[in-house]
C-alpha cells in the first residue's frame, strides 16, 4: 500500500476519534468515507493493521478501531513535513511544563564522565550537575511527540564492566529568560512521555528563583547544530 493512502486513511479514522480511543466503524462506513467499494475498504483496513498501525476488535456488529503509537507517529511524521513548508521562518517549538523534583536520573547521566564531556562540548560549556525537570502541560505532550522525530544530536550508549548505559537525544534550548540548556530524551528512563529533563550550565532553579510548581517555557531550536 502507497504512503498516501496509509496517512489519508489514518488521517480520515483520526477524524473520527480514532486517536485517543476505540471506534466502531464498518467497511461500508469506512468505504464511503474514503471513496471506495466496500471490499476495498475492508482489505485496506485488514492490511493497516497487519502493518500495524491500527488495532482492531472484531464483533457481530463489526469492528472496533483505534490508531496505534507507530500510525500515530506516521502522522506526526507528515504533520512535522508540512509544518516545515508552511512555517519555514518559525524557529522553535515551544514547552511548558511544572517543575517537579526527580529522581536524580538525569543528574546520574549528567556526572557520568563520557556523557559529561559530550554535554559540555554541545553546550559550550560545563553543565552544572544536575537537571530541570518538567511535567508537562497537556498541550505540550503533543509537542514533544513532533520533538521526538525531529533530528537530534544522538549520543550513542556505552557499555563498561559495571552495566550498559543507554543513548540520549539532544536538543538545543533557551529556558525563559534566553538561558542556553540542552533538552534530554534519555533512552533508558523512569519517565513517562509527559516529563522532559533540562541540563545548562547554569543551576537553573537557584538562577530563575524557580520552586517545585513553577511553570518553565523552553524553546526547542527546530534546527539542530552540533
Amino acid at each position: 500500500m502507497k504512503t498516501f493512502d496509509i496517512v489519508y486513511m489514518l488521517y480520515n479514522l483520526a477524524l473520527l476519534g480514532a486517536i485517543d480511543k476505540y471506534i466502531f466503524i464498518n467497511s461500508i462506513m469506512f468505504s464511503k468515507i474514503i471513496g471506495c467499494s466496500q471490499q476495498t475498504a475492508s482489505r485496506k483496513l485488514i492490511l493497516l493493521e497487519k502493518m500495524g498501525y491500527i488495532s482492531r476488535i472484531v464483533d457481530r456488529r463489526g469492528q472496533y478501531i483505534r490508531i496505534t503509537k507507530q500510525g500515530l507517529n506516521i502522522l506526526l511524521k507528515m504533520y512535522g513535513e508540512l509544518n516545515k513548508l508552511f512555517n519555514r521562518t518559525k524557529e522553535y517549538l515551544i514547552l511548558q511544563g511544572r517543575v517537579f523534583t526527580g529522581l536524580g536520573e538525569g543528574a546520574f547521566y549528567v556526572t557520568i564522565p563520557y556523557y559529561y564531556r559530550k554535554f559540555t562540548e554541545l553546550l559550550g560549556d560545563k553543565p552544572y550537575p544536575g537537571t530541570l525537570n518538567l511535567k508537562l502541560l497537556p498541550e505540550s505532550i503533543v509537542v514533544r511527540k513532533k520533538i521526538e522525530l525531529m533530528d537530534g544530536i544522538e549520543i550513542s550508549g556505552f557499555s563498561d564492566e559495571k552495566r550498559k548505559y543507554g543513548s540520549v537525544k539532544f536538543y538545543k534550548v533557551f529556558v525563559e529568560k534566553n538561558i542556553v540548556g540542552g533538552l534530554l530524551l534519555i533512552e533508558r528512563t523512569h519517565y513517562g512521555p509527559d516529563v522532559i529533563e533540562i541540563i545548562s550550565p547554569k543551576n537553573l532553579r537557584k538562577t530563575l528563583n524557580l520552586k517545585d510548581g513553577n511553570i518553565v517555557t523552553v524553546k526547542v531550536f527546530l534546527k539542530q547544530v552540533k
